[in-house]
């Protein structure tokens, strides 16, 4: 979701401001980027002969990947269930998992940076307590609500790049359009309905979007918009090189250009559906070529 001011003098501003508008987007997809490249180099670098996940069979992969649906399909329907009656504890609770879930998925980019430089050592595991120390505080930090916009912000844009990367590194191509696509739509459907809106009320919902976006006075970029973006990036640069990824990331970003445009008319877009599809396009002609 992409979200413009609605007091008309904002706007001149946000004219101005297109660049920065894109620089967290960038920051968070070249992190996926760069991370899934660290993957892919540590892999080939290591004694081991599998890539990954390859090691497992396909039951196991799609028991996972059902797992992870399942327990995101529930997790989502009991935030909307705390929402209706306790909205400053769920939105606290979100916040908190998103950071435990990014700092936790940053381990394995410390894993393989180990890897890649043929460090076998326990000092991992000081990284391992370093991250976990960290990851706790600022969700504990988030959980009382306690949280700096900057350092939010900051965290924000760390988390999805990480937690995003994580997720396209650990799921195949396929499911990863399909899912977002899936996202894409439930994301225009829930702007074009004002669903969460007619939930939490009209003033409630701005406090709501603000804490659950990389944002500031002009606009703001759900956090769920960046995972999916890092998703994407990192899963068409593992599975087709570093080339289609940073084709990916390139379409992203004009993608969400293209939608910035339209929230400066509109208010408030869906921010998937543009950039998400355009971000997919590599992977989909390649899929389409085999």
């Amino acid at each position: 979701m992409i979200e413009e001011p609605k007091s008309p003098e904002n706007h001149s501003a946000t004219r101005i401001n297109k660049l920065y508008f894109l620089l967290p987007i960038l920051f968070t997809i070249l992190l996926a980027l760069i991370y899934s490249q660290l993957v892919v180099t540590s892999q080939a670098g290591s004694n081991s002969a599998t890539f990954l996940f390859e090691g497992y069979n396909e039951v196991f992969i799609a028991l996972n990947i059902a797992v992870i649906t399942i327990i995101s399909t529930l997790s989502l329907l009991i935030f909307f269930h705390i929402l209706k009656t306790k909205r400053a504890l769920a939105i606290r609770v979100l916040v908190s998992s998103f950071i435990m879930g990014g700092m936790l998925s940053a381990l394995l980019f410390g894993k393989h940076i180990f890897l890649l430089l043929n460090f076998e050592s326990p000092l991992f595991l000081l990284v391992v307590a370093f991250v976990g120390y960290i990851g706790t505080y600022f969700a504990y930090l988030a959980f009382i609500d306690a949280l700096s916009d900057k350092t939010r912000n900051a965290l924000f844009l760390v988390c999805s790049g990480t937690l995003g990367s994580f997720l396209g590194i650990l799921v195949p191509v396929l499911p990863v359009i399909l899912i977002s696509l899936f996202l894409s739509v439930a994301d225009t459907i829930l702007i074009s309905r004002n669903t969460v809106e007619d939930i939490v009320g009209e003033t409630q919902y701005e406090r709501l979007i603000m804490k659950l976006a990389f944002s500031n006075k002009e606009w703001g970029i759900g956090i769920g918009d960046l995972t999916c973006y890092s998703m994407i990036v990192a899963n068409t640069s593992v599975s087709y090189g570093a080339f289609a990824g940073s084709l990916s990331l390139l379409l992203i970003l004009i993608g969400a250009f293209f939608s910035l445009l339209l929230a400066m008319k509109m208010i408030r877009v869906p921010g998937l559906p543009i950039s998400a599809v355009l971000g997919l396009l590599p992977s989909i002609s390649l899929i389409l070529n085999v």
